[in-house]
């Protein structure tokens, strides 16, 4: 009897019954959010990775594709300008009427693309481009014929008959007296009109007489390179390259002009405002204050 254990002894299984028990609630809910939060946190961390990878991937594709659409923009212009320089120099006999025209006429495209966008332009722009064919063609007839050669050449014959060159003294050569005539009187009238144009000009007379010797000789400028192009006889080619550099300056002059005098800029800013929905909202609010009246009047 002494050997035997009393019943208040533990047992020796006590300890592996209180180890076996099953968790509690919480526990169990504790462990199924730190597993399911393990398990989200893997998921974005592969995310992040996959999403890092893509977007590296991405750069180079977009890399590549840039350099292919400046290399393709590269060649439509290289096409583009090649065929101008080529076509005149075909046509004409010199690249450098291909980098003229080809100047001037992208710079008359952008131009009537922007004066496109004032109301009511096009039967401007088209008035302009008809007034510069006109000249343009009435130019190269008389450059082809050699009408204004002749003129010039019979005004430095009997006017300009004893010219001679300041430098050596010599005297001017008939076939030099119609270009050197054509400067002198070009130039001088040009020079003329634009000093009386910059007396107009400005107050103060220190001002004016600045504006007029400035404006004088760049006109006299204009009008001796005029004069020259005038008495040099021409080709039918050159003429039409000549004609064709005329037109398009022509052309921008008068297009510039009629469109922006006829212009209505306050209906050209009407139509990038919402106009519309601003006076249906004023509307809109002045109908709410009539239904609900913020407050009486005393």
């Amino acid at each position: 009897m002494a050997d035997r254990p009393s019943s208040s002894d533990p047992s020796p299984s006590s300890g592996k019954d209180a180890d076996s028990r099953p968790p509690s609630l919480g526990a169990q809910f504790g462990r199924t959010r730190t597993a399911l939060l393990g398990l989200v946190s893997a998921h974005f961390k592969l995310l992040s990775a996959e999403l890092s990878e893509i977007f590296d991937r991405a750069k180079v594709a977009l890399a590549l594709v840039g350099i292919a659409l400046m290399l393709v923009f590269l060649a439509g212009m290289l096409v583009c300008v090649g065929s101008i320089l080529w076509l005149d120099e075909w046509v004409f006999g010199s690249i450098g009427w291909g980098v003229i025209h080809g100047g001037l006429l992208l710079i008359a495209i952008s131009v009537t693309l922007v004066l496109f966008v004032i109301p009511r332009a096009a039967p401007q722009i088209g008035l302009a481009f008809a007034v510069a064919l006109v000249a343009a063609v009435a130019l190269f007839v008389i450059l082809w014929l050699q009408l204004s050669s002749r003129a010039w050449g019979w005004v430095g014959d009997n006017f300009f008959g004893a010219l001679a060159w300041p430098f050596d003294g010599h005297s001017v050569s008939a076939a030099d007296r119609p270009i050197a005539a054509g400067v002198i009187v070009l130039a001088a009238g040009f020079g003329i009109v634009g000093v009386i144009a910059g007396l107009a000009v400005g107050s103060g007379v220190l001002r004016r007489l600045g504006t007029a010797i400035g404006l004088g000789a760049a006109a006299a400028i204009l009008g001796g390179l005029f004069g020259a192009l005038l008495g040099v006889p021409m080709s039918w080619g050159i003429a039409i390259a000549v004609a064709f550099v005329w037109f398009l300056i022509l052309y921008l002059a008068l297009a510039a002009f009629f469109v922006l005098s006829q212009a209505d800029f306050t209906e050209l800013k009407n139509r990038f405002i919402p106009n519309k929905t601003i006076e249906t909202t004023k509307e809109t609010i002045e109908w709410v204050r009539q239904q609900m009246p913020l407050g009486r009047k005393s």
